[in-house]
């Protein structure tokens, strides 16, 4: 097996990126900020390992291999172990668990993450069905398997990465190379355990109506019928006269906001706390009056409208991706570094690209400020698997997988103000023919009216008949087709048009139907001295090139001159490649290992600017 090896030549981790290492016990807050309870145990830490072969292990391990650290992928360096798991192989956990048996309550054991079929045992009892699924949590009730007091816990992984015929893989892949990244297994997110009453809630949505002034609760419970739902609005921690609410489970509960209540946007992110209680159960969380919309300005141009006004959404394509955890970020402060840092570049958003982030990601987007465009991870390229072109046989066998885990990973993500956006495709990957692809957008936009939802970002775009050229190689040289829209009257489901060029971006022509948006663009290299990359460099990644700092800053302001024409032709929106190194893709404006900011935020903000004020003069009528 190959040994995963902290790969950036001439520097250790960054301190904020260190902080995970130095702590006992890694993400140790409590995971779930939107629903915060009060009993809850974090089993983070360290665990027993083992790793067998499938096809000679008939019994679990009798003897363990060593200590590894949970939430950290075994390959990476902050799990203490960086080795490569292969797809013929499992990864065993083992720890002891506490429970204190109470008359009238239960235990319910959570997993944020695991990549990516997990099967769990308290002793002998497995405690559910095998979860798959990296994108979403899972939660088991363990309290009538569960003994008074220790408990050994063990938990059984298989992660096949992009060899599976179902799973969502997103940037990993078995042979690192390109815009492809080193794979990970195992648990990925946080575990920890809370007691509940019998009758608890389960989950909620909440939905705000700017336009109606009101907030919207949907409460799901353990067992209708115990009791109403009350809740009560928080302003600064405190409540707020009046602003409360009571009805039945799976009902909705409408609660009226107050006089002069403030929308969230980037530059006010403003915040609502609440509290719920279901019989004896309490939880706490928060949410955010906002609006994103599809209308058309003063000159009849598609934009996006945030909270009723026209909006540039000016973000970068963000990985997730860190040196030493991998898709498990180290720590809170690292998390917040990178959202800050964005921040004080003048982005207002990012697309979070192929990947779910822990709660407490999109908890520190809320209440800084931050756009999110989110992807739902997807299947590898079709090319990797030696097909060609877009929608073969593979990806309508997964198609109904895929629909499952989407679904899912909307109900896991809806609270969240700051996500905007759905982007159920990227660039064909996973992604079925014309037929398929529409029901699945069309799906979207009926089960999450209160979001948009983009078009498949590049490439093969099957609401608005095919892009000329190449879409394997990105030659989009070419305009559209002549067919830019389905037939009159036929359903033309999503709110975006998407172009993917690089480096330079390219605008479609002013869309009837759809908001236009450069999903992506740029990609500038420049390499810090010191913060090379020390794998293969013949897999390098790179769209365009500059040996300065002078040069890449100049060329970025040059794009965002191109953006700025583009705005007075219809331009919605734009997504930069990218915030940060990953591996081979130096093209991040930070570099992987977070020491590093390469440009000046002052600069980037200046050229942002420029786009922001054609923007204002472009949705207005001369």
């Amino acid at each position: 097996m190959k040994n995963y090896r902290f790969c950036l030549m001439g520097a250790a981790c960054a301190a904020l990126v260190a902080v995970a290492a130095e702590a006992k016990v890694p993400w140790d807050l409590y995971p779930r900020p939107q629903m915060v309870r009060a009993n809850w145990t974090c089993l983070n830490g360290e665990w027993d390992y083992a790793v067998t072969a499938i096809s000679n292990t008939f019994v679990r391990p009798t003897s363990w291999q060593g200590k590894i650290t949970v939430p950290f992928a075994i390959e990476s360096k902050l799990s203490g172990v960086g080795r490569d798991l292969a797809p013929d192989e499992f990864l065993w956990y083992r720890r002891t668990i506490d429970v204190s048996k109470k008359p009238g309550v239960r235990t319910l054991l959570h997993f944020d993450s695991v990549d990516f079929r997990a099967q769990a045992f308290l002793g002998h009892d497995e405690l559910d069905v095998p979860h798959e699924s990296m994108n979403v949590p899972w939660v088991i009730d363990i309290t009538d398997k569960a003994k008074e007091g220790a408990n050994e816990l063990t938990v059984l992984v298989w992660d096949p990465t992009e060899t599976g015929a179902f799973g969502s893989t997103g940037k990993q892949i078995l042979d690192p190379s390109s815009c492809f990244y080193h794979r990970c297994s195992g648990i990925l997110g946080s575990v920890w355990t809370e007691e509940v009453p019998e009758d608890y809630v389960v989950s909620y949505r909440v939905t705000p109506d700017i336009h109606a002034g009101t907030v919207t609760f949907k409460v799901d419970v353990s067992r209708p019928g115990a009791a109403l739902v009350e809740i009560e609005v928080l302003k600064d921690g405190h409540a707020i006269d009046s602003v409360k609410g009571k009805g039945l489970p799976g009902r909705d509960i409408v609660v009226k906001m107050p006089e002069g209540f403030a929308c969230w946007s980037p530059e006010s992110p403003a915040l609502y706390g609440f509290r719920m209680r279901y019989g004896t159960d309490a939880i706490e969380g928060y949410f955010a009056m906002r609006s994103l919309e599809k209308r058309r300005d003063e000159n009849g141009i598609w934009r996006f409208f945030l909270n009723g006004k026209p909006y540039y959404v000016m973000g970068t394509l963000d990985q997730g991706w860190w040196p030493d955890g991998l898709l498990t970020p180290p720590s809170e402060a690292a998390m917040e570094f990178d959202i800050r840092t964005l921040k004080e570049m003048g982005f207002n958003a990012l697309r979070k690209h192929i990947k779910v982030e822990p709660l407490r990601y999109y908890s520190i987007c809320d209440k800084l400020g931050l756009i999110v465009l989110q992807d739902m991870p997807s299947d590898v390229p079709r090319e990797r698997h030696g097909m060609k072109g877009i929608g073969g046989r593979e990806d309508t066998v997964r198609y109904g997988f895929y629909r499952r885990d989407l679904k899912r990973v909307i109900d896991h993500l809806y609270n969240v103000p700051a996500i905007l956006m759905w982007i159920p495709y990227n660039e064909g990957w996973g992604q079925p023919r014309a037929l398929l692809t529409h029901m699945t957008l069309d799906w979207v936009k009926g089960y999450d009216p209160s979001r948009l939802v983009n078009g498949p970002s590049g490439w093969n775009d099957s609401e608005g008949g095919q892009v000329l050229g190449n879409p394997l190689n990105n030659d989009w040289r070419g305009k559209r087709a002549q067919t830019a829209h389905r037939p009159a009257g036929e359903c033309e489901a999503a709110d975006v048009v998407d172009s993917h060029h690089y480096p330079d971006p390219i605008l479609f022509e002013a869309n009837d139907r759809r908001i236009s948006f450069v999903g992506e663009f740029g990609g500038i290299t420049y390499i810090v001295p010191g913060k090379e990359w020390a794998g293969d460099t013949k897999k390098q990644h790179t769209y365009t090139k500059e040996n300065s700092v002078e040069a890449a800053e100049a060329r970025y302001g040059k794009m965002m001159d191109m953006l700025a024409d583009f705005v007075g032709k219809g331009l919605g929106g734009s997504i930069y490649t990218q915030t940060t190194d990953v591996e081979r893709e130096m093209n991040g404006l930070i570099t992987y290992d977070r020491t590093t900011v390469k440009f000046d935020k002052a600069h980037i903000r200046a050229f942002h600017q420029k786009v922001f004020d054609a923007f204002e003069k472009a949705v207005r009528k001369p």
